[in-house]
This record gives structure tokens, C-alpha cells and sequence, in this order.
């Protein structure tokens, strides 16, 4: 039985529910069943995009997926802010992830595509030149994808 996107078979959909059961497992182990939580927030359905944000001990780290559907892109934001978390799944559970991660650059540049599609294209170069093209070093590229992030859900929010 295929789900309404017609590409996940009840085999897939299995696999992305135990792939998220691993993952809350390794932050029940990382940081106790109380100690952390997480909200997802959908940012688009057409790609699907959603955004998780991930908090334990203080700390917050998000991370943004894109999918087929909003079920796969919020795992792979789970995913994404597990990693930043500094917690990997067992590689055998990571069936939704394999095949190359898209580099920085690539997720700025669907950003900019996004942006551009919505009109926002001249704040998204000026954000590009703040930073110098991609960022100088990795915190300044995550700083430059947040904000574009930002300004992306900002135009979708004022859309709606």
C-alpha cells in the first residue's frame, strides 16, 4: 500500500518509524527521558521542508529536512539536528539517509532558488555578500543559512 505521494511502501514508512524510535532511544540514553525535547514546524509543503528543534541540557540545535512528503522531511530535520547534537544512529537505521548528504553549499543555493522564486532574491544576494559567498568557516555558513532560512520562512509566513 502506497502513501498519498504514491513513493512509500509500508516497508519505508516502517523503516522512517524506526529510524525516529532510534533516535528519541539515543537522546533517552544521551540526556534521560526528561531531559530533552523536540518541536518540528512545517516551512513548506511543495518541497515538503519542515524545520526541528531539538533542546537538552540547555542547548538547542535545529536542523531542516527536505522530502518527498512532510513525514520524511521532518525525520531527516531529526536527523540533521541529532547529528548537530553529536549523536549518530547506527548506520544499519539510517535507510532514509543513505547516498551523498547535499554539501553546505548546495542547501544555500536551494535557499537562494526559494528566494528568488518568491521575490526575495536582492535579500538574498545581500545576505550572500554580508557573509563573503558561503561564510569564511563553518559557523559563519551555518549563520548565513539560518538566515536565510529565516528570511524564506518570513516570505512564506507573509504569503499565508
Amino acid at each position: 500500500m502506497a502513501n498519498g505521494n504514491g513513493g512509500s511502501t509500508n516497508r519505508q514508512l516502517t523503516e522512517k518509524g524506526a529510524l525516529a524510535t532510534s533516535l528519541y532511544e539515543l537522546f533517552n540514553e544521551a540526556w534521560g527521558p526528561e531531559g530533552w525535547s523536540c518541536t518540528f514546524s512545517a516551512v513548506s509543503t511543495r518541497p515538503a521542508a519542515v524545520v526541528c528543534l531539538l533542546e537538552f541540557a540547555g542547548v538547542k540545535r535545529g536542523g531542516v529536512g527536505e522530502g518527498a512528503n512532510l513525514e520524511e522531511a521532518a525525520l531527516r530535520a531529526l536527523l540533521m539536528a541529532a547529528q548537530l547534537a553529536g549523536l549518530e544512529p547506527r548506520e544499519s537505521e539510517v535507510g532514509l539517509a543513505a547516498g551523498p548528504k547535499p554539501s553546505p553549499q548546495e542547501l544555500i543555493d536551494k535557499l537562494v532558488s526559494r528566494l528568488r522564486e518568491l521575490g526575495k532574491g536582492r535579500e538574498a544576494a545581500a545576505l550572500i555578500i554580508k557573509y563573503g559567498g558561503y561564510g569564511a568557516d563553518p559557523e559563519a555558513t551555518r549563520k548565513l543559512y539560518g538566515e536565510l532560512r529565516a528570511l524564506l520562512v518570513q516570505k512564506e509566513e507573509a504569503a499565508t
